[in-house]
């Protein structure tokens, strides 16, 4: 009998044991997430050296620091107004300066970097949904969806310093949200520090990624109607001055090299090119883009483009996912599924272009018009 007893009460013990506490759920779910987005590039060709972004970040980090502050450098040809160098003083340059000093290889440090920025990108979109009150599933996989995203593919090996505004894209949309909600300095703050960290260096990428957060001001006013719009404007007017405030230096640098470096528009890809490949299906699933899919004798350029491009299986999850995430905005009853469903049809407008270029759509006329008769439009053609 009391035998049975103790196996009753223990049962009964066991019952009511508390199981892990939130804050260790919460360090356990940030860990698997940086173990999946450091984990695979670090064991992606180990001890090789991917060509990304500036040989010189890691060749000799020093040196391009040193170099970096000053628009005009000597050492090229009989001298020359440098492009982008000026953004690489934050954070890319001294990051591999710092993993240099150390005495990390060049290879881990590069993969490091691009970990980190996947990383980011996974914690930014949970910190957004966590803001818009959302938790559990669907936070975790909107995350994972988000930072394993196949558009990290198309910069990672060579200019992977264009993702930082990708990344930073989710925790911009909920300063924004944030700011609008508490007022003050605050958040308005944190998003100008955000902006300085992932824009210094493609203003094209920031410009984009910023469409975003923009977005949020007119819904929050017209469709949730959280706030009016004159606390909507004394918002935007303080992200505004904190923003230029902390991007100056890089923003006039960009002015610099608009007005007298090399016409470097001149040299890259055309609006043509670029229209070539923005297939709405293939943006869909967060391809696109032009270089993606080229290739010469050596072979492609990117080499995941085969994979995507030829392996059934891979082709059918890629649009998978995005015929369930629209799915899920037709059945799926949520409060801001209208932002996230604009914000996907407006991004794909963008993305699109002047696709097809012989024969475009009303909105992609007006864009291949711009791109003709501005420069400013022009750099916006990627």
């Amino acid at each position: 009998m009391r035998t049975a007893t103790r196996v009753a009460t223990s049962a009964v013990d066991q019952r009511r044991a508390p199981g892990p506490s939130p804050r260790t759920r919460s360090v356990i779910g940030y860990a698997l997430l940086a173990l999946l987005a450091y984990v695979p590039a670090l064991l992606t060709a180990p001890g090789n050296v991917a060509a990304d972004t500036k040989q010189y970040l890691y060749l000799d980090p020093a040196r391009m620091l040193s170099r970096a502050p000053s628009m005009w450098d000597p050492n090229i040809g009989l001298g020359t107004v440098t492009h982008q160098n000026i953004g690489y003083l934050f954070p890319m340059g001294p990051y591999y300066w710092l993993m240099d000093r150390i005495g990390f290889p060049d290879w881990f440090a590069q993969r490091i970097w691009l970990g980190t920025i996947l990383f980011a990108a996974g914690v930014g979109m949970l910190y957004l949904l966590r803001t818009l009150g959302m938790r559990g599933p669907g936070a975790v996989a909107a995350a994972l969806v988000f930072m394993l995203s196949p558009y990290s593919l198309d910069y990672a090996a060579r200019i992977s310093v264009i993702l930082l505004p990708w990344a930073g894209l989710p925790w911009m949309v909920a300063l924004v949200v944030r700011a609008l909600r508490e007022g003050g300095w605050r958040y308005p703050a944190a998003f100008a520090l955000v902006v300085q960290i992932v824009g210094g260096v493609n203003a094209t990428a920031l410009v984009f990624a910023g469409i975003a957060p923009l977005l949020w001001v007119p819904y929050s006013v017209v469709v949730t109607r959280e706030v009016d719009w004159r606390r909507a404007l004394a918002t935007v007017a303080r992200i505004g001055v904190l923003t230029v405030a902390a991007s100056l230096w890089w923003i006039a640098g960009l002015a610099m090299q608009g007005g007298y470096g090399l016409n470097i528009l001149r040299y890259t890809e055309t609006v043509e090119t670029v229209a070539t490949a923005s297939v709405a299906p293939e943006v869909l699933r967060g391809l696109g883009y032009w270089f993606f899919y080229g290739r010469d004798k050596v072979g492609p350029w990117i080499e995941a483009g085969i994979d995507y491009t030829q392996r059934e299986p891979l082709i059918l999850v890629g649009y998978i996912l995005p015929t369930l995430a629209v799915l899920s905005a037709v059945l799926v009853r949520w409060r801001y599924r209208a932002y996230f469903a604009g914000v996907a049809l407006v991004g794909m407008a963008f993305a699109v272009g002047a696709h097809p270029y012989d024969d475009p759509s009303p909105f992609g006329a007006l864009f291949k018009a711009s791109a003709d008769r501005s420069t400013a439009a022009l750099a916006l053609r990627s």
